[in-house]
């Protein structure tokens, strides 16, 4: 149990400057952030295409276009994202 406890301590020691530092409350953050980003991909893939009938069918429509707009608004913000990029590297 002490040897245990022990190599829980050893996180949160100070480590050389020099050497990468990983810090256990940022992976954590890391993680919990991405398990957040996936579930709203999920939920707005699910919105636009299975909600109500999906793609602005049935009593779902301004869900689906919602879900739709916000879609759409971020491949373009990633296209845009991509673009500035390539164009830092050439």
């Amino acid at each position: 149990m002490t040897g245990l406890w022990k190599s829980w301590l050893r996180l949160f020691e100070e480590e050389d400057a020099a050497e990468p530092r990983y810090d256990p409350v940022h992976l954590a953050v890391v993680f919990v952030a991405c398990q957040a980003a996936a579930g709203i991909l999920f939920w707005l893939l699910w919105t636009a295409m299975v909600y109500e009938g999906g793609f602005g069918a049935g009593e779902g429509r301004i869900a689906n276009f919602a879900a739709l707009t916000i879609l759409a608004g971020l491949i373009e913000a990633l296209r845009r994202a991509d673009a500035r990029h390539r164009r830092r590297t050439k």
